[in-house]
């Protein structure tokens, strides 16, 4: 019997070899899982969001940098405003500067003319406060010198960045779980179809020696028929093993980040994976070795940061500043860069230019108890956070617990269905022989045959359980 389960693996084997060169690609458990933390979607949002959490920590740190800004605004306006009050001052006859006018041209008759005339010409003239184009530009300098909230937010990027690196190392830890499971039930399901093919071998060589032997009529039909059951309940169990093989080995396909449509080869056989893993059931538990347990102390830290911040709105706020510019007002746009007449002879360039530095101070007096009910509704996200914490390392010792006690129970499934498998062999083999000596009957070897095919398949069971077991165990401690 084993050297016939021999010969299929190594056909087995042989055929996926040869796949290989035809495009399929091959994975031991440890490349499997490998490929799986590179290229599952899951890993690779997780590095997305880290990167995401790094360059939000550089936003907050630029916030208490040098802010520094240009401008460069051009106006040309299409209806100039004008100064109804201003205008009237001017035109009106009785206004002091009027007065002062006329006094003046009573001692200068030639003043006298100049004014009349001046007041004639330009008696509906508007007054405009600008002329018709205009440039103002410049460069402002804006620096954060104190804000509590800025240096609190400062504080916990750090802790920002490892929440977020520990968010990655979990997703990985519960990529490399599903992929482990994953290759474990394929891998059983492998086995299982292995060792109904070797039943199926068997059972049609009795079938077709049985068939022989009622030909000539020294056994009844009713041997045949049963041996013909035999053959048919195989064949049905190998087409649903069978699915089930490709849809656990599309699940796997599925954890590993691979399209449905490639093909691949796993290399290790589960007794193979079993003789590797290293069973101490008895490994004491330290829930800070958990990645949940560090991300919720995180957690903690950042609302108490929260806290913090909030807390900081109390405290005046203290910006500083720092501006150069200039500007020109022009009746024509090509008059920019002219320059005008002073009146005495020289030239004045059409731009001015201004300069000053100053700072902003904010003090919060009163908002209605606002920043009150807010530190209020913080603290008290701390305090749920705290209590997480706590019934997360109770659930976690429960689920130690409950590993060890299923990885217990599945090892002595385990011995039992070894020694159940191995006389089942032995019973069959017998009784195999004693048919073909014509000795024993059909119904003996039919049971004897279903009885055998039943506890290889619970051996195989077995051994995936106790590796399913493991793999729980591990989870539970946190080991990486």
């Amino acid at each position: 019997m084993k050297k016939i389960i021999l010969l299929i693996a190594l056909v087995m084997s042989i055929g996926y070899a040869g796949a290989q060169g035809g495009g399929f690609k091959t994975f031991s458990l440890k490349q499997a899982v490998d490929y799986a933390v590179q290229n599952n979607v899951a890993a690779k949002n997780a590095k997305l969001n880290e990167d995401e959490a790094k360059a939000r920590n550089n936003e907050i740190i630029s916030m208490g940098l040098p802010q520094i800004n240009g401008n460069f605004d051009f106006t040309s306006y299409i209806v100039r405003p004008t100064s109804p009050a201003i205008a009237k001052i001017f035109n009106d006859p009785h206004s002091l500067t009027n007065q002062v006018y006329g006094h003046l041209a009573q001692s200068d008759q030639a003043l006298a003319d100049i004014i009349n005339n001046y007041s004639a010409a330009h008696k509906n003239d508007k007054l405009y406060f600008v002329l018709p184009n205009g440039v103002n530009t410049g460069v402002q300098l804006n620096q954060l010198v104190f804000d509590g909230r800025y240096f609190v937010g400062l504080k916990a990027t750090k802790e920002l960045l490892k929440a977020s690196q520990l968010s990655t190392q979990l997703s990985e830890q519960d990529i490399r779980y599903n992929v482990i499971k994953a290759y474990y039930d394929c891998q059983a399901a492998k086995e299982i179809r292995t060792t109904l093919d070797s039943n199926l071998i068997i059972i049609q060589k009795l079938l077709h020696d049985t068939r022989e032997t009622y030909k000539q009529g020294l056994i009844e039909e009713l041997d045949v028929n049963r041996l013909e059951l035999a053959e048919s309940n195989l064949k049905s169990q190998i087409n649903n093993v069978e699915n089930l093989y490709k849809l656990s080995l599309s699940n796997l396909k599925f954890n590993m980040g691979l399209q449905m449509t490639e093909k691949i080869a796993l290399t290790e056989n589960i007794e193979d994976l079993r003789t590797r893993i290293a069973l101490d059931a008895s490994k004491g538990f330290d829930p800070g070795q958990r990645i949940e347990t560090q991300l919720l102390e995180t957690s903690i830290l950042l609302r108490n940061y929260d806290v913090q911040q909030k807390q900081s709105g109390y405290y005046p706020n203290i910006y500083a500043f720092a501006n150069f510019g200039g500007g020109s007002q022009v009746d024509k746009v090509g008059d920019f860069f002219k320059k005008s007449d002073d009146g005495y002879g020289g030239k004045i360039s059409n731009w001015y230019m201004q300069s000053f530095v100053g700072f902003s101070l904010k003090v919060p007096i009163w908002d209605g108890g606002q920043k009150h009910a807010n530190i209020k509704q913080a603290k008290i996200e701390v305090l749920k956070a705290k209590n997480d914490l706590d019934n997360f390392k109770n659930a976690a010792a429960l689920q130690v617990e409950a590993a060890q006690t299923t990885l217990t129970s599945n090892l002595i499934e385990e011995s039992n269905a070894k020694q159940s498998k191995a006389l089942n062999e032995k019973i069959f083999g017998k009784t195999k022989t004693k048919f073909n000596e014509g000795v024993g009957s059909s119904f003996e070897l039919f049971l004897s045959q279903q009885d055998l095919i039943t506890n290889e398949i619970r051996y195989i069971n077995a051994l995936k359980s106790v590796l399913a077991a493991k793999a729980d165990l591990d989870k539970a401690l946190g080991v990486k």
